[in-house]
């Protein structure tokens, strides 16, 4: 890099690393990109070995009016696609918020040395604005879109210059499509936050809260990490598939260790098979009825912190083995993010480490990254038909089948029930197993992404076991004769895990940094200090912006409590032109008294 630089463009650099890159190497033979004087006065555009890559009369009329043309919110996301026209970028970037996002994109970098210190330089000083140059530059693009909040972003809004874009077609149309696609998947994930997210910050508190408390031993997934190298598992799902494969897990199960989704529990038990180990993640209470009727206490529970405490609370298992979801970005700087659910923090203040494991959103996802943190290689997939194969949603014998039984009449048959569930989903065809199409949905659709996407990054093979279903890129999709064939390749494990304090209880010795009684009185004080603080009557009288930062301030070293109300906060946000200051109070107050109060209660559930 050039040791002659200005000292406003390092400290860009200082304050945007990335940006250095650019400069590296910079070209040694005359530039094919010449920045040039337009017709009308003080008008510029730039060109490529002559060609005008904007109008060569007055580019700024042309940026002016594509500007004008486009509507642009304080939340949108702006990104412009081609930089041949640097009145855009200007144009643009006088329209934006401070802060506001606004992602300038263009496949070759050489561009950068003509347009920078007068264009360029000035844009990227302003916090939120962001270059990317060169096909190289994409994956910085789609890691700073993977860890960038969207908590403030409402949609996005693309501009093109039209002749940068004609020069390279293909590179900008794929481009816009999956900058829309990352983003309509982070506004999906908060969403489902928004959704969830007050659900899995009281779960998890609570969970910590009860760590000690029977009826079920507790323990981390930590401890077991890497403790099973080499030895295959068996992640067993609720597809259609599953009941074709029961007979076939009974011949092999000795060489495997098998994890059954909570779903699938209720089959495989129907068959005999006790599994070694069954993962929950929902965080709601209905999850209970995979387990209800079933003598579950052989059986180590995995459990997300967020999982529903009733089940913990009221149904015995050898022991509960708790995870924490997490997933790790690479945000634009370069550094490694770490992205936890939310509540983590407060559970590992009392827990210690407790140990993550990364999701695509399902019980079998997370049961797959689970296995993959064992040590547990190879992988074989059962029941992970991720379609309705034969037009069904679930195996025979799951809580779902048993509870639409209780639903027939001489009018309403198991088939009439299956064909009114897939009809009301986004259903689309994708390749079978078989070679031929199978019917599936938008959800289970991302769920087969996730697979496919996670096994091309392992380092030992992935087996899809299944007659039926969707095939599963980058898995090995075999009937179960050629897995038999593959897994005699293997020694009989005999159950060395039982050994293992998950499986051995009166070993487990969990060393917590305080104690969850005291976690728990501390915990139900400040929710108390806050539902008083927040009750009095002149706290009507604030504004909104001053009640905000009471709030945070009151609420001390329980940052995590801040989750309960970010949907209404964020709401409010979004809305902030649209709402008054007595709409923002009464919906602010309104949330901390009803969150809090229903996070108090969850806390004293269950104690005499």
């Amino acid at each position: 890099m050039s040791h002659d630089l200005p000292e406003k463009t390092r400290e860009i650099f200082g304050k945007k690393p990335y940006l250095s890159l650019y400069f590296q190497n910079p070209p040694t033979e005359l530039l094919e990109f010449r920045l040039e004087a337009a017709k009308n006065q003080n008008e510029f555009f730039l060109s490529k070995k002559g060609r005008a890559l904007a109008s060569s009369v007055s580019p700024f009329t042309q940026a002016k009016r594509q500007v004008d043309s486009v509507s642009i919110q304080s939340t949108d996301l702006v990104a412009v696609l081609g930089l041949g026209n640097p009145h855009l970028i200007r144009e643009v970037e006088s329209k934006l918020e401070p802060g506001q996002i606004l992602l300038l994109i263009d496949k070759d970098r050489d561009l950068l040395f003509p347009l920078w210190e007068e264009w360029l330089g000035p844009v990227m000083e302003v916090p939120g604005r962001h270059l990317f140059l060169g096909e190289n530059s994409l994956s910085l693009l789609w890691n700073y879109l993977e860890s960038l909040p969207v908590e403030r972003v409402s949609g996005i809004r693309i501009l093109r210059n039209a002749a940068s874009v004609s020069l390279e077609e293909m590179f900008y149309a794929e481009t816009d499509i999956r900058l829309r696609k990352i983003l309509s998947s982070k506004m999906s994930d908060l969403l489902t936050k928004f959704e969830f997210e007050r659900i899995w910050v009281r779960n998890s508190l609570v969970n910590t809260a009860n760590f000690l408390s029977p009826p079920s031993p507790k323990t981390k997934i930590e401890s077991l990490k890497e403790k099973f190298n080499g030895t295959p598992s068996l992640l067993v799902s609720a597809g259609p598939n599953l009941r074709r494969q029961c007979e076939w897990i009974k011949s092999i199960r000795d060489k495997v260790f098998v994890m059954s989704c909570d779903t699938s529990l209720k089959v495989l038990l129907k068959y005999g098979i006790i599994p070694d180990g069954v993962m929950t993640l929902d965080a709601q209470t209905h999850s209970v009825f995979h387990f209800l009727g079933e003598d579950t206490s052989p059986i180590p529970l995995f459990a997300d912190l967020v999982s529903s405490p009733p089940i913990l609370r009221n149904l015995k298992f050898k022991s509960v083995v708790h995870s924490i979801t997490a997933k790790y970005l690479v945000d634009a700087s370069g550094a490694l993010k770490r992205e936890a659910t939310a509540g983590s923090s407060s559970a590992e203040s009392l827990l210690g480490p407790i140990g993550d494991v990364q999701s695509g959103g399902s019980v079998a996802t997370t049961a797959f990254d689970l296995l993959r943190s064992l040590g547990c290689k190879p992988c074989f997939l059962v029941g992970q038909d991720l379609a309705y194969s034969g037009r069904e949603i679930h195996s025979t014998g799951t809580h779902h089948n048993e509870k639409w039984l209780t639903l027939l009449t001489r009018k309403t048959s198991l088939e009439k029930i299956n064909e009114a569930v897939v009809r009301k989903r986004d259903t689309r065809y994708v390749p079978s197993v078989t070679g031929g199409e199978v019917l599936t949905d938008y959800v289970l659709d991302l769920y087969r992404h996730w697979f496919e996407e996670s096994s091309k990054s392992l380092d030992f093979p992935v087996y899809n076991v299944n007659t039926q279903g969707a095939k599963i890129e980058n898995a090995e999709n075999i009937g179960p004769e050629e897995a038999t064939q593959i897994l005699n390749g293997f020694q009989d494990h005999k159950y060395f895990w039982k050994e293992f304090p998950a499986w051995k209880p009166e070993l487990i010795q969990e060393t917590l940094v305080g104690s969850p009684a005291e976690f728990k009185k501390e915990l139900l004080e400040r929710i108390d200090t806050i539902k008083n603080e927040f009750s009095k009557p002149e706290k009507k009288e604030e504004v909104y912006a001053d009640l905000l930062s009471l709030f945070r301030d009151t609420l001390g070293k329980w940052e995590d409590l801040r989750y309960l109300i970010r949907k209404t906060e964020v709401y409010i946000l979004r809305h902030k032109d649209k709402l008054d200051e007595e709409r923002k109070k009464q919906l602010f107050l309104g949330a901390i008294l009803k969150e809090f109060t229903m996070l108090r209660r969850k806390l004293l559930a269950g104690e005499n």
